[in-house]
Parts: structure tokens; C-alpha cells; sequence
């Protein structure tokens, strides 16, 4: 059984560690209801979903820059660790990102942070709308006006205070959440071109340099100004704080796990095998998990 890996991310307080919970149905992470004993440094659960191996990256909650710039580039510092540790252990499959309704309009920017900067535009982002708030389709309308490229999403009931809970709506949410991961399981490939996988399958064939993955110290602090919309001030201490002092100093960024096996491997089938993998591993009208990936803002880099 092969090991699934899965990097969650999130603002403090926006039920990460309750997600991560919930899954593995019971109390293992601890959650920011008590803050003298939640997350202070990325913690690995490995959890069993529906005879799914999982390994569950919770990392440290992240407030907004301007109210702790220390302690905001210290989580961010962190968060990395836990994405350059899943690099050299073969890459992520999963970027399960938490977020309350509250704060999607907001998320763009850290969302580029994750998904483009760190992770190279190739792991695939499933989101979780931790406290639902408006439609499923109203949902979808922000993703895409915001260019939030996921493959799928959930709402979730994460109880923001100990003792409010409702144990249907909780259950819903633990079954919503498992099935997320398992589907992205399932599906595999992540949808890329026929022409990249190609590319990919020749440049590993030829043991082609892949240091086209690492960013230097330049082109990071480009990214976090244009992209990720970071003041300089913020930057050049989060620049610090992931030890890119020297202009040669070069941020690895981590691959999507599956490239190296179900992905490259399966493009041996011909590319019409894939495209009906694809097809197949997009949800239904009738199913609970909403598709949201769309090819045209998937790789967008608009500064919009």
C-alpha cells in the first residue's frame, strides 16, 4: 500500500488541526482552543481513511503579516520545512488548504505562496471551507473569479469554540472530508498536458538537471512582491527566515509526489487512456465534492 502524503495548510484558528482530527477520528493534533498547546512546529500523523495510507502534514497556523511579522515569517519558515522534508522524500500529493468563509477573499496571495512558489504550479490544492457560510456555487464563483485552481472542495463544520459542536453536522463533515482525500487518492494524475508529461518522462530518461525546481534569492523576492502581494519589509524577513540571505542561495521547491510514478508511468497507456483518467477522476453533478479545476487558470501567471 502505497504512502499518500498530504500538506495541510491554514491561518490560525481556521481548524486545520480539527481537520486533521477529524480524519483520524479522534483527538491527536491539538487544536488553537487552547494556544499554549497548539501547533508550534509542523507535526506527521499517518492516518488510515477506507484502506488509504495517509501521511497528514499539519503545519503552523499563520496570521496576517501586519499583526505579527515575526511570528507570520517564522509560521511561513515553518510551513516550508515541512515542504522541503516531503520534497526529499519523493514530493506532496496534496495540498489540503483550510480556510473560513471569512477569509477566501484574503487567501489569494498565500494561496500563490504555497501552490507557485514553494510547490512549483504541481501539486494538486483541494480546499476546506471550515465554517460554510453560502452556497456551493457561490463558492465556486469566488475560486474562479480569484483564479484559485483546486480539484476539489468541501464545507465543513469545525465547531470555533470547545463544547459547540453538532454531532450530525460534524459526522457529515468527517465523512465530506475523508472522501475528499480519497478521491484525490483515486484520481491520481494530476491533469497536466500530454505534452509536459512528456517532457517530464524525457528529462528523467536523460537525467536532465532538474534545478529548473530551485528559485534563487531574486526570483523569490520577485514572487513574493508581484505574485504573492507581500510588502518589502515582509519579504525581505520571510527571505531571512528561509535562510536565502546570499544572492546565490536557491529555494527548493517541492514536485507533486505522483509524477515520478502513477503520473509519468501511466503515460506509457498513450494519452487518450489519460484524458479518460482525468474525465473519470472529476466528480459528478450529483457528488458531494465540487470540481473547480479549470485549465485556463491552472498555470495562470497574470499579476492580477
Amino acid at each position: 500500500m502505497s504512502m499518500f502524503n498530504v500538506l495541510v495548510v491554514g491561518q490560525t484558528g481556521c481548524g486545520k488541526s480539527s481537520v486533521v482530527n477529524m480524519l483520524a477520528g479522534e483527538s491527536r493534533a491539538p487544536t488553537s482552543h487552547d494556544l499554549s498547546h497548539c501547533t508550534k512546529h509542523w507535526v506527521e500523523y499517518a492516518i488510515p481513511v477506507d484502506g488509504h495510507s495517509f501521511q497528514v502534514f499539519d503545519t503552523i497556523g499563520f496570521l496576517e503579516p501586519g499583526l505579527d511579522t515575526k511570528g507570520y515569517t517564522e509560521a511561513i519558515a515553518d510551513t516550508y520545512l515541512a515542504i522541503d522534508t516531503l520534497r526529499q522524500r519523493g514530493g506532496i500529493d496534496l495540498l489540503l488548504y483550510c480556510v473560513r468563509d471569512e477569509e477566501i477573499e484574503k487567501m489569494k496571495g498565500h494561496y500563490r505562496l504555497f501552490h507557485e512558489v514553494f510547490c512549483d504550479e504541481e501539486v494538486p490544492v483541494a480546499l476546506v471551507v471550515t465554517n460554510r457560510g453560502m452556497s456551493h456555487k457561490v463558492y465556486k464563483a469566488i475560486f474562479r473569479s480569484h483564479k484559485i485552481a483546486c480539484v476539489d472542495y468541501v464545507c465543513a463544520n469545525i465547531a470555533s469554540t470547545p463544547g459547540r459542536s453538532n454531532s450530525v453536522a460534524d459526522t457529515e463533515s468527517q465523512k465530506a472530508i475523508k472522501e475528499l482525500l480519497v478521491k484525490c487518492c483515486d484520481a491520481g494524475p494530476n491533469p497536466r498536458s500530454t505534452l509536459q508529461q512528456l517532457w517530464q518522462r524525457v528529462q528523467k530518461l536523460v537525467g536532465t538537471d532538474q534545478s529548473h525546481r530551485s528559485l534563487k534569492r531574486n526570483e523569490v523576492s520577485a514572487l513574493l512582491t508581484r505574485r504573492c502581494k507581500m510588502e518589502q519589509e515582509v519579504v525581505e524577513q520571510l527571505l531571512t527566515a528561509l535562510n536565502l540571505q546570499s544572492p546565490s542561495s536557491r529555494l527548493h521547491r517541492a514536485p507533486y509526489a505522483g509524477a515520478a510514478t502513477r503520473k509519468l508511468l501511466s503515460s506509457e497507456n498513450g494519452a487518450s487512456t489519460r484524458d479518460e483518467q482525468v474525465s473519470d477522476a472529476r466528480p459528478s453533478s450529483g457528488s458531494q465534492l465540487h470540481s473547480v479545476a479549470d485549465s485556463t487558470s491552472l498555470h495562470s501567471h497574470s499579476d492580477n
